[in-house]
This record gives structure tokens, C-alpha cells and sequence, in this order.
């Protein structure tokens, strides 16, 4: 019996699949340099390994504006500014208003520190921006917050969201390191693609509506609850980062904050900063002290069955410049369905494959 095509992953070239995502947000509205930002944040996620905020969100993200929930052509203005401090209103904007907040700050930072805070925007994946900073050779930080559905341990009422933060510092010999997590156990969007694909999900991630962990992905259709990080022991720890990503996201750029966001994703709100080494202690002492660390960690002793100690996206970091050099990225059977779905309702061409 033949194979079951629709099962399978789909091999595409990266520059034919990024010339079909921008493609898309051109057709819904926005500028073909604003199209092309988008499409370069969901490919980065998408060659890194993280499908739930890859290309499967250009289904979401072109409803989201072609309904008006996200704004195509935002017109970005600065509310507040002086020379390390930039407040940003996105007027809805998808990753470009996050974009400009990151390049002012490295041009703000030198030999210093910036921060800027985002009002009204859909930055899609913190960890792109933290990582632009470091990769100039600063620290970098950055924080969003989400639609509520994170209770407080012991509450039943979801007030915070899965209030993703990355940090990001450059080392001297061994690249950028990123860490990029949202302050649940998983990130909300990879709850819904497990409901899509009719998967289940691993204990401790998700809570019906009473309270009570569950493994069905459904359940948060239905009131049920994210589990913040450190569940079912260490909940409050969890929740604490939450409640300050919402503070820092939320409250600081003047954005809507927990139950407030009723908008959808054009009310979340971010904050970048970025920080010069060069500002507390020398750049390169500070790159060889990083890697020093790094070393020490990648040096210890290992459990029995265990090949190598790994950091926080070192795995994502290979995938990406293995799929790179290769040219082509695996997109599975889940994403083409939704690329295809979107593709046919904008009258988009889908990038030529090959079976994976």
C-alpha cells in the first residue's frame, strides 16, 4: 500500500518558503520590507525547532489582521524618549515595531544601557530580539506578556499569561547563548498544536477548569489552566516570573495587563533592553568569563547513559545552521496543512517540495 502522503513531512528550500510566507503577509496587507521581517521571525523559530511558532502561526497571524485584531500598515509612533529610554506605540503592529524598539536600542546602548518598552504589538518569539542583541555584543533581554491563562497556585481564575522572556549574552568561542522560555511548562501555542494533531500531552503541563492536571490538549478550549513552571511542586516560582514578565511587558510600556487583555494579541506589550558589557567591566574579560563558564558546564561529569551536557538552545542553535547549510527545512505534515489552508484562501503559490 502506498505511503500516506499527508502523514509525512514535506522537504522545502528555506529561501522558497520564507519568498511563501511573506508572500502571504503581503497579501493581507503589509509592506513587502514589513513582510519579510515577519517571514524572517517564523523561519528563524522554524529552523531552530520550534514548530509552534514557526510557519504553523501563518495561519493565525494573517486571520489575526485580516480581521483587524493585528494591524498590517501600523503607524508607529514614539511616546517617550531620551537618550537610554524609548516608550513605542505599535498601534497593533506584527514584529516590526519590536524590531525598531531592538535596533535603538544597540544604537542607544553603546557603552551603556537601553531599555524600550512596546505598547499594542505581537513580537511572536522574545528570544529573536534577545539574541540581535547579542549577537552586536551586548547583553540582551526581552519580555512579553499573554492573554490570561495562568491561575495563581491554588486559584482557579487565570489572571497572567505564558509571559515568554529570553536573555541572551555573546561569549568570546562559543557563539550567542539564548535562553528563551515562556514562564509555563510549555508555550500556549504548542498546546494548541497538540489539539490539532489530536496528540497528548505529557503530565503537568495542562490543568482542566477545576484545577486537576490533565493530559488532553482540549481541555484548554475548555477553562482549562496552563501550569506555570516548577508544577506541581514549586508552582509559586512559576507564577512569581509570570507576574513579573507582566509587570515588566505590561505595566512598564503601559500596556494591558493580566485580565485587561481582551484585545487579543495586538494588546499585548514588551520590553526590550540591552546592556554593553564595556559599561561594567571590559568586553573581553567579560566574553572569556562566559566562556570559562560555558566550558565548566560543558566539562562536567555526565550521568551514566548521557553523550553530552548541553546549554539552554544549543540544540536549536545546531539545528538552525545545519538546516542552513543544508538549504532545505523538514516541515511536517501539521504546518503544511495550515500553510496550504492559508495559501489557498489568499490565492498564495505553496513552495515546491520534495517528501521528507
Amino acid at each position: 500500500m502506498a505511503e500516506n502522503l499527508a502523514d509525512k513531512a514535506r522537504l522545502v528550500r528555506i529561501g522558497d518558503l520564507r519568498a511563501c510566507v511573506a508572500a502571504a503577509f503581503e497579501r493581507v496587507g503589509l509592506t513587502v520590507e514589513d513582510a519579510e521581517q515577519v517571514a524572517d521571525v517564523l523561519l528563524d523559530s522554524e529552523l531552530r525547532g520550534h514548530e509552534s511558532h514557526g510557519v504553523y502561526l501563518v495561519q493565525f497571524l494573517t486571520d489575526e489582521v485580516r480581521r483587524g485584531a493585528l494591524n498590517g500598515r501600523p503607524n508607529i509612533t514614539a511616546l517617550r524618549e531620551t537618550d537610554s529610554a524609548l516608550l513605542l506605540d505599535g498601534d497593533r503592529g506584527l514584529v516590526v515595531p519590536v524590531v525598531e524598539a531592538t535596533r535603538w536600542c544597540l544604537e542607544s546602548a553603546r557603552g551603556s544601557m537601553a531599555v524600550a518598552g512596546i505598547r499594542g504589538c505581537q513580537p511572536v518569539a522574545p528570544g529573536f530580539y534577545a539574541r540581535m542583541v547579542a549577537e552586536a555584543g551586548l547583553v540582551g533581554f526581552a519580555c512579553v506578556n499573554a492573554v490570561p491563562s495562568v491561575a495563581p497556585p491554588g486559584g482557579r481564575t487565570p489572571t497572567v499569561g505564558t509571559n515568554p522572556f529570553a536573555y541572551a549574552v555573546p561569549s568570546g568561542h562559543h557563539g550567542t547563548v539564548v535562553f528563551d522560555a515562556a514562564t509555563t511548562t510549555t508555550a500556549g501555542f504548542a498546546v494548541q498544536l497538540a489539539a490539532e494533531s489530536g496528540r497528548q500531552l505529557p503530565e503537568g503541563v495542562l490543568l482542566d477548569h477545576r484545577g486537576h492536571a490533565t493530559t488532553d490538549p482540549a481541555a484548554r478550549a475548555r477553562g482549562g489552566l496552563m501550569a506555570p513552571l516548577g508544577y506541581p511542586n514549586a508552582a509559586h516560582k512559576g507564577f512569581g516570573l509570570a507576574l513579573m514578565v507582566e509587570v515588566l511587558a505590561g505595566a512598564l510600556a503601559g500596556a494591558a495587563v493580566g485580565r485587561e487583555i481582551l484585545e487579543g494579541p495586538g494588546a499585548f506589550g514588551c520590553t526590550i533592553w540591552a546592556l554593553d558589557p564595556e559599561a561594567v567591566t571590559p568586553a573581553l574579560e567579560f566574553r572569556a568569563r562566559v566562556d570559562t563558564l560555558v566550558e565548566q558546564i560543558k566539562g562536567g561529569e555526565r550521568m551514566e547513559g548521557v553523550d553530552e551536557l548541553l546549554l539552554p538552545g544549543e540544540r536549536g542553535e545546531r539545528r538552525f545552521w545545519a538546516l542552513t547549510s543544508a538549504g532545505t527545512v523538514p516541515i511536517s505534515a501539521r504546518t503544511w496543512d495550515a500553510l496550504t489552508r492559508t495559501c489557498a484562501s489568499i490565492e498564495v503559490a505553496l513552495p515546491p517540495t520534495d517528501d521528507a
